[in-house]
């Protein structure tokens, strides 16, 4: 058996804890960037009448968004709400092998 092989195994976990608090800095350091699923090339279209589409046009306003933005948004918070779970932490139930939601029965892992 070599040193360096010793060494290796010995410092294994001082190396890895190392290498992961480089990565962690590295992180820290970057921006935060947002993530796009992908081009914006697919149109949806929505009749309202002349009533809704000034109260959403208000509603955008008062937020600083287009009104397209705002129903983006609207639309992909409601998804969230329907397909991931979205309760607080103190409500599922972990094990080392997976984890669940109380309120909704989400497997979160």
């Amino acid at each position: 058996m070599s040193s360096e092989y010793s060494k290796q195994v010995y410092f294994k976990d001082e190396i890895e804890a190392s290498k992961l608090d480089q990565a962690v800095d590295a992180v820290l350091q970057d921006e935060v960037e947002e993530v796009v699923e992908g081009p914006r090339d697919k149109q949806v279209l929505i009749r309202v009448s002349e009533i809704q589409r000034d109260q959403w046009q208000k509603a955008a306003e008062a937020d600083n968004l287009s009104v397209s933005e705002w129903l983006r948004s609207m639309a992909n918070h409601r998804y969230r709400e329907i397909f991931e779970c979205m309760h607080p932490i103190e409500h599922r139930r972990s094990y080392p092998w997976s984890e669940h939601c109380m309120l909704c029965g989400a497997r979160i892992r």
